[in-house]
């Protein structure tokens, strides 16, 4: 039973600094670390208005900016799967599922209600596949239809304060123990692989923004508003470009920095070059077992 989730294989074979790590930092938080990174998304916005044209020719939805960034890091997790691990229980597990979460507004001013907005996805997820899906998973959110996350809170808040804070210790010591109900699960935005918010929307910088100790989630994303700024080409002439800053905030204990380094790198250079999420990416029988995706057996590896 302490071995077995029903939203993660158990990691017995890991080195023992690894193992260990969860004992010397027992909480997420106290795992944190940062990284900020600066992406020119000049060529990205011409790609797009390129995209989209084709996309109105055969009456389907134009892609955003946000859209094709939670594409590139659906891919970047397929191909870098210890960013989909977490540590609960002090063990470490491998996510069997790609979930990214975002927050969201219903409208577009200060007090306007945030909501989560939830989705699984394939590992095989190219950018014309989110354009399908995308829309539809957040008007049916901002309505409040299949928002099991917005159910479970208005739920909660019909108890007095001490039955919530009993509920949630209570909810804790499941999640620890691998006994968390799995409709509860689905509803929690933080049982996911990526949160990411994009405050650059409503015109924010990105923040360093917290992990959550409730749940498994080992990845923040912010995204900041888009910058245009003079900066050097490769012959040394002053050119404007088009630039977003992103911050990343990873839970220590689930990779080391040159891993986590390296996939931010590699999403970089996808949000900067396109081109390449058009396409599924090659995954075989060996990287679908280091993701040991319930949703896809090895039978679906393209060598």
């Amino acid at each position: 039973m302490f071995k077995k989730r029903s939203d993660g294989t158990y990691l017995g074979n890991i080195p023992p600094h690894t193992r260990v790590a969860p004992f010397i930092m027992p909480s997420r938080v106290g795992g944190t670390i940062f990284s900020e990174q600066e992406i020119d998304i000049t060529d990205t916005l011409s790609f797009l208005r390129k995209f989209n044209r084709q996309q109105a020719t055969e009456n389907k939805d134009k892609v955003t900016f946000f859209q094709l960034f939670i594409t590139a890091l659906v891919r970047i997790i397929a191909l870098k799967p210890k960013l989909n691990r977490f540590t609960i229980g002090y063990r470490m597990w491998q996510r069997n599922y790609i979930g990214i979460n975002f927050i969201a507004k219903k409208r577009l001013t200060e007090d306007g209600d945030e909501i989560w907005i939830l989705g699984d996805y394939s590992p095989f997820t190219a950018l014309r596949d989110v354009a399908d899906t995308f829309k539809e998973r957040l008007r049916e959110a901002t309505r409040g239809i299949g928002n099991n996350s917005e159910d479970l809170n208005v739920l909660l808040l019909k108890f007095p304060r001490f039955v919530i804070r009993f509920l949630f210790w209570l909810l804790r010591k499941f999640d620890s123990w691998n006994m968390m109900p799995q409709f509860l699960m689905r509803g929690s935005p933080f049982h996911g692989s990526v949160c990411i918010t994009n405050v650059g929307s409503v015109g924010v910088e990105a923040p360093y923004h917290h992990l959550y100790d409730f749940g498994t989630c080992g990845l923040f994303v912010s995204l900041g508003i888009v910058r245009r700024e003079w900066r050097p080409d490769s012959s040394g002439k002053m050119r404007q470009r088009d630039v977003v800053k992103v911050v990343y905030t990873f839970d220590d204990r689930i990779c080391d920095g040159i891993y986590s380094g390296r996939a931010i790198m590699l999403l970089k250079d996808l949000v900067e070059k396109p081109e390449a999420l058009l396409k599924q990416p090659a995954l075989g029988r060996a990287d679908l077992k280091n993701l040991s995706l319930r949703d896809y057996p090895l039978e679906l590896a393209n060598f």
